[in-house]
């Protein structure tokens, strides 16, 4: 049997599924440094052993039978919880706390009972029924889809936006939806992709003087301001501006073989057909 290193016992303690954040972190900063000098200091060796003893399969045990009664309390809570939330990573971390039979400080209680007062049985009901409504509502799906695509391109509510258009059966928080798609940047978006459209297929249309030249971009040249093009296509791809005009068409120039993508605020319609530009 191989003997055990350091290596290998923060390895074990690491990949302890009842070991805290905390505690897990502290051990990766030991293993790190272990790696890095091939060696632990003296009063790093004392906390290997200190973790390896709180965590041992006995006092896991016996911390489990000590505590049970609040065991119960988190387990039952974290069921209630949204898998990927918040309030569901907070109460794992209770959890492992527990096991390893450290005390919930004051404020670990006071967030604890808030969680607990936002999954009680009124607000389960609540759960439930706006899951309903999100399903059998096709706009709420619709108008979330919309502010997904946009948050995409920004960074802000990635995750949710992710899981949005990623999987048809995910269905976010009200909290989550109010938040993505309630805001006024999202409101925005919304009020650009449901507008009607100012020109359609078959009109010609220019650039506006704000265009910006990635705009006018077609296949590595700069279209002229004043060129022609033919709107083949309007709401051709998602909105990803939460400026007024936003509404994205698909645009041929006259004589070009390549179509383009631009918002609504960046074109006009086109005065003389003759007066064009190739």
């Amino acid at each position: 049997m191989a003997r055990a290193t350091y290596r290998t016992r923060l390895e074990t303690l690491i990949a302890n599924s009842a070991i805290s954040q905390r505690d897990r972190t502290f051990a990766q900063s030991l293993l790190s440094y272990y790696e890095r000098k091939g060696r632990l200091s003296a009063g790093r060796v004392k906390w290997v052993a200190t973790l390896e003893d709180r965590y041992s399969p006995e006092n896991i045990a016996a911390a489990i039978q000590k505590n049970g009664s609040m065991l119960d309390r988190l387990n039952t809570l974290r069921a209630r919880t949204e898998p990927t939330s918040y309030a569901n990573g907070y109460t794992e971390s209770l959890i492992n706390q527990v096991k390893a039979d450290r005390r919930l400080s004051e404020r670990q209680m006071e967030i604890l009972r808030k969680i607990e007062a936002e999954h009680d049985d009124g607000a389960m009901a609540e759960r439930a029924k706006w899951v309903e409504s999100y399903k059998n509502d096709p706009t709420l799906r619709n108008d979330a889809i919309v502010a997904a695509h946009y948050y995409q391109t920004t960074g802000y509510f990635r995750s949710t936006a992710d899981s949005i258009l990623d999987d048809e059966a995910f269905v976010p928080t009200y909290s989550q939806y109010n938040k993505m798609v309630k805001n006024k940047y999202a409101q925005k978006v919304l009020t650009s992709h449901y507008a009607d459209p100012k020109y359609q297929p078959g009109q010609l249309v220019t650039f506006r003087a704000n265009a910006p030249s990635n705009s006018r971009n077609l296949d590595g040249a700069y279209l002229k301001r004043d060129v022609a093009m033919m709107i083949v296509a309007i709401d051709a791809a998602p909105i990803t501006s939460a400026a007024r005009g936003s509404k994205v068409y698909k645009l041929l120039p006259i004589g070009k073989a390549q179509t383009l993508l631009v918002e609504e605020r960046y074109i006009m319609k086109a005065r003389k057909l003759g007066s064009a530009k190739k």
